[in-house]
């Protein structure tokens, strides 16, 4: 069964979506289409690799993921495709596969261009040409040039210094939680079971981890590490980056 994934920042009102989507089933009337996200903040390819790293691994081998983001070729270095973990990746050379990848990929092809094609929207234009081939079976090697490097977008990692971590916020979901670049080997490592504090916006501090999210009255604060291993900050049944104004990049500190 060939699948195709749809991850973008097009939103729901415009015909973008469903032009791609279109485009897809006129070449390949049998493939499945999953929609991932395409509520990611514009032009954050940031959101988008996390989005779509927390994704991908659910998917069977052979999936092809397509990434629509500052897809302007003249700000990119180029279209690709990125074979991975026996997926395949579809999108602009811009930086988003150093987020999405924490080593090279297996295989990086450079998508070649008809220099006499009107590319107006390269996602419909350009991508699905080449999604589809590749959720057909067309192996990856036979449609482009091998290309040795990708744009580097150096992601935030946590530090440690002491009895000290320190972290930023890399997602805010839509239920206002909010996902730091702490993990747990690296919380564990430094703590050793030490008591500590985690300190946030306006004097808020906790001190201990939940287990779940119901672990505390609803209103209330809580940390606890998701099923990525990641930090989470959250509030039962409220918005903690509202309630604390926490934005994308805000620092988080750990004190043991």
């Amino acid at each position: 069964m060939a699948i195709i994934t749809l991850t973008t920042d097009f939103g729901l009102k415009d015909h973008y979506v469903g032009s791609v989507k279109g485009a897809i089933l006129k070449q390949l009337p049998n493939v499945t289409i999953v929609d991932i996200s395409h509520q990611i903040e514009k032009f954050n390819i940031q959101d988008a690799a996390f989005i779509l790293k927390e994704t991908y691994p659910n998917f069977p081998k052979n999936t092809v993921h397509i990434i629509g983001l500052l897809t302007e070729y003249v700000n990119t270095g180029g279209y690709v495709a990125v074979e991975n973990y026996g997926q395949f990746f579809i999108g602009s050379d811009n930086g988003i596969f150093s987020l999405l990848f924490d080593e090279m990929p297996n295989k990086i092809i450079e998508i070649p261009l008809d220099i006499k094609q009107n590319i107006s929207f390269p996602v419909r234009d350009v991508f699905v040409k080449y999604a589809c081939l590749l959720a057909n079976g067309t192996i990856i090697d036979t449609i482009g040039k091998a290309k040795q490097n990708l744009l580097q977008r150096l992601p935030f990692r946590a530090t440690s210094m002491g009895n000290i971590i320190r972290g930023s916020i890399l997602f805010v979901d839509s239920y206002g939680n909010v996902i730091t670049n702490i993990y747990f080997d690296l919380f564990d490592q430094i703590g050793r079971g030490k008591p500590f504090v985690i300190e946030l916006a306006r004097n808020n501090k906790i001190d201990r981890i939940s287990p779940e999210y119901n672990d505390v009255s609803e209103g209330e604060i809580l940390a606890l590490f998701n099923s990525s291993g990641q930090l989470e900050i959250a509030m039962r049944n409220g918005k903690i980056n509202t309630m604390l104004n926490l934005k994308l990049n805000d620092s988080i500190t750990i004190r043991f």
